[in-house]
């Protein structure tokens, strides 16, 4: 056998190795925890995390998951499950008032029908998580948000003012108008989470291994055979 072709048998034996070696190679896993047939993966709270990271750069990853998964991602999978009537007509009322509100004192003007609403001041830390990725955006001063998705329902919002700190960026806020279109008042919606949560306290059936720590106390792990 000639030089050149023990060179070509060898460069093809390699090759063939190295694309069985990619074939054999398991995927990486991209949920991070099923609850009683939900499915939440990482590209499902990754928003939720960089936000945070926007303003908590020093805190844990872990902990900005836990947070997210229970001030928003399991509440509102749970609540889009059990309400999905009430919540898509409740949408098609925010995106109503969204049509004719097009700046923040257009929406003020046009909501005073609407019972559920509150201007104020709000920091990154005290605003509902959508409320607050979408307001603290300068360029959003005088603006009006699209329909957000809450647990509880829609929030559409005006931003009047947004003061930056100069000091610390936890120490910027807003001048924010929050309209709301809500199956629950957020009262009546925390108990109903509380029933849930008591209700699916044992039906997680996967959790990301690198997370197990990093889920609400009341969600307990599936156990390992």
């Amino acid at each position: 056998m000639s030089h050149a072709v023990l060179v070509a048998y060898a460069l093809g034996l390699a090759l063939a190795t190295a694309l069985a070696g990619c074939g054999a190679k398991a995927p990486t896993e991209q949920r991070l925890l099923v609850v009683d047939g939900i499915e939440i993966t990482f590209a499902d709270i990754e928003p939720y995390i960089a936000f945070y990271d926007g303003y908590l750069p020093e805190g844990g990853r872990k902990s900005k998951v836990l947070r997210a998964l229970e001030d928003q991602v399991l509440p509102l999978r749970l609540a889009q499950r059990a309400f999905p009537a009430e919540r898509a007509r409740l949408r098609a009322q925010a995106e109503a008032l969204c049509s004719v509100a097009t700046n923040a004192l257009e929406l003020e003007q046009q909501s005073q029908q609407v019972r559920d609403k509150r201007r104020a001041n709000l920091t990154r830390s005290t605003a509902l998580l959508p409320v607050g990725m979408w307001a603290f955006d300068l360029t959003r001063v005088g603006a009006v948000s699209p329909p957000l998705e809450l647990p509880h329902g829609w929030f559409v919002v005006g931003l009047f003012d947004f003061r930056e700190s100069p000091g610390l960026v936890m120490d910027d806020y807003v001048d924010a108008l929050q309209v709301g279109f809500v199956t629950h008042a957020r009262i009546e919606f925390d108990a109903w989470y509380r029933e849930q949560q008591a209700l699916l306290a044992d039906k997680a059936t996967f959790v990301h291994p690198d997370f197990e720590h990093a889920l609400p106390s009341w969600l307990r792990p599936p156990k390992r055979s």
